[in-house]
C-alpha cells in the first residue's frame, strides 16, 4: 500500500479499477483496510463502478474479483491516525509491516510476485528503521548478499521490442521537434547514497555483479543478446586520467573481466552523450554509477511509464518510479499508471524468472 500520508492508497484503488489488471493477474492489497476504505471513497470517480473490500488472512483467501479488492490487513491505523502530506512515523512503521509481509509471503510461496507502492524514507527513519529505502530493505529482508535496482518500461523486458530506430523513423520528427525515442533500461551500481561517497563505494567485483545480473534478467526476458553499455563517473569519462581515477581503477577492468566472460559490452562512455544514443536503441540497457546519473535522463525520457525493479532478489519485486508526493497527497489527482505498469512488469516477471 506504500505510506498512509502520501498517495499510495489513492493509486492503489485506481490502478485497481482497470479490469485489466484481473487478466495479468490476482491482485492482493497489503496495508490497512481502513486507509483503503477511505481512499476507495475519495478518489474513484462517479463513473466508475464502487469498488468493495474483501478482508482476508491468507492468499488463499483471495476472491480475484473486477470491482473487489483483497486485503490482507496488517495494521489498525486509520484515517484519522494519519495527517496527510506529512512525514508520519506511524505511517512508515505500517509501510514497512506491510513489506516485510509481502517478502515473508513470496518466500514462502504465497505469492507470486510483490509491486511496492512509494515510502517516504524520512517517515521509516522517524519509526526508528534505518534502511535508506525499498531495495536495501528487501535485500535484508531476503539475505540477498547483491541486487541491483533498475528502472525500465515493461517494454525494455520484451524480446519482440524494436531494437533499434531505423533511419528511416530518424528524419520523421513528432510532437513538433522531438524524435521518437526508445526507453533503455538502467541499471545502478550506488543506490540511496550520498554523492560523496560514490566513489567509496565503487569496486570491480561489484560493477561486474551489476553488469551479470543486469544481463542475466534480460536473457530470463527472452532477450538472447542484451546489449549493454558502461557509464564512466567522472566527465569525459575520466579523459584517459586527467578528470578522475575512477574509469582507470575499477571501471574499464570491471568492463574487461566483464567482456572475458559476457561478450561485448561498450563503455566506460560519457554519461553526457550516452542517453543521446541509448534514446536511439543502441543499447538495451546501460550501468551507470549513481542514482542521479541514471535517473534524471530516464526520467527525462519517460517518467510515469517507468518501473523500478530490484534484480537479484530471490523473489520478483517491482515498484512505480515516483515518490510519495506529499504535495499532492489526498487531492485525487495522482496518476495510477505507473502502479498499473509495475503491476504488468511484476505478472510477466512471475512467469519468466
Amino acid at each position: 500500500m506504500g505510506d498512509a500520508a502520501g498517495i499510495g492508497p489513492e493509486i492503489v484503488v485506481k490502478a485497481l479499477t482497470h479490469k485489466s489488471i484481473y487478466s495479468l493477474c490476482q491482485p492482493i492489497v497489503i496495508g490497512s483496510s481502513a486507509i483503503l476504505e477511505d481512499a476507495c471513497s475519495r478518489f474513484i470517480t462517479p463513473n466508475t463502478p464502487p469498488l468493495n473490500l474483501n478482508i482476508i488472512k491468507t492468499p488463499m483467501q483471495a476472491i480475484a474479483r473486477h470491482g473487489t479488492i483483497d486485503v490482507l490487513d496488517v495494521s489498525s491505523i486509520a484515517p484519522q491516525d494519519v495527517s496527510v502530506g506529512t512525514i508520519d512515523a506511524r505511517a512508515g512503521e505500517v509501510a514497512v509491516k506491510a513489506i516485510k509481509t509481502g517478502t515473508h509471503l513470496t518466500m514462502r510461496g504465497e505469492l507470486d510476485a510483490i509491486t511496492t507502492a512509494p515510502i517516504c524514507k524520512a517517515a521509516i527513519h522517524r519509526a526508528g528503521i534505518s534502511y535508506p529505502g525499498h531495495t536495501e530493505m528487501l535485500a535484508a529482508f531476503t539475505s540477498t548478499p547483491h541486487v541491483v535496482m533498475m528502472l525500465c518500461t515493461p517494454e525494455a523486458l520484451d524480446s519482440n521490442q524494436p531494437s533499434a530506430i531505423s533511419s528511416q523513423q530518424k528524419d520523421l520528427f513528432t510532437e513538433g521537434f522531438r524524435e521518437p525515442r526508445v526507453i533503455p533500461a538502467v541499471a545502478f551500481v550506488t543506490n540511496h547514497i550520498a554523492l560523496a561517497d560514490v566513489s567509496k563505494h565503487l569496486s570491480v567485483e561489484r560493477i561486474v555483479e551489476v553488469i551479470r545480473i543486469t544481463r542475466q534478467t534480460l536473457i530470463h526476458c527472452g532477450i538472447s543478446e542484451p546489449r549493454l553499455a558502461v557509464a564512466g563517473l567522472n566527465p569525459h569519462a575520466g579523459e584517459a586520467g586527467v578528470f578522475g581515477k575512477e574509469e582507470e581503477y575499477f571501471i574499464r577492468p570491471a568492463i574487461a573481466q566483464a567482456q572475458a566472460r559476457f561478450g561485448k559490452i561498450d563503455g566506460p562512455l560519457p554519461a553526457d552523450t550516452l542517453f543521446v544514443k541509448a534514446s536511439q536503441g543502441e543499447w538495451h540497457a546501460v550501468i551507470v554509477m549513481y542514482h542521479d546519473q541514471g535517473n534524471i535522463p530516464i526520467k527525462l525520457l519517460g517518467f510515469g511509464e517507468l518501473v523500478n525493479v530490484t534484480l537479484g532478489l530471490p523473489i520478483v519485486r517491482t515498484s512505480v518510479d515516483h515518490g510519495t508526493a506529499f504535495d499532492i497527497a489526498g487531492k485525487g489527482i495522482a496518476n495510477e499508471m505507473s502502479l498499473v505498469g509495475a503491476l504488468s512488469c511484476a505478472a510477466r516477471l512471475a512467469n519468466v524468472m
